[in-house]
């Protein structure tokens, strides 16, 4: 049997980690949510370990509270992860754009790059 203080300390690690995992994607601290992740599977699997021997040793609402930081956190990595493709996009469109390949052609011309292509109408009768 798991000691319930032990299971209880675990629950409170992951909450505050998770805690500080959300302040750091609403803060722009991207470089850290590395370091946060394999510290989450590690008390992520202690937790499941603990609770696998014993488990009666979280109530209820803690683990409620703890499901809800959860899905807000896994909300603000969608998020994040959503804006981050958004931008490599972006960014990617910019450098074909303006690369030798995006705006001049293999003969050194000029290619047209208008957002439309214009079409033209025929005038032959």
């Amino acid at each position: 049997m798991s000691d319930p203080r032990k299971a209880l300390a675990t629950v409170d690690a992951l909450g505050n980690l998770l805690r500080r995992e959300i302040a750091a994607v609403e803060g722009g601290s991207f470089d850290q949510l590395v370091g946060f992740a394999s510290e989450k599977a590690r008390i992520a699997a202690e937790l499941e370990h603990q609770l696998s021997e014993n488990p009666e040793a979280v109530s209820k609402d803690k683990l409620r509270d703890l499901k809800d930081l959860i899905a807000r956190d896994h909300h603000h990595l969608q998020l994040a992860r959503q804006a981050t493709a958004e931008m490599i996009k972006e960014v990617s469109q910019i450098r074909e754009k303006h690369s030798i390949a995006g705006i001049y052609g293999r003969s050194g011309a000029k290619r047209d790059n208008r957002a439309t292509v214009m079409t033209t109408v025929d005038k032959s009768f």
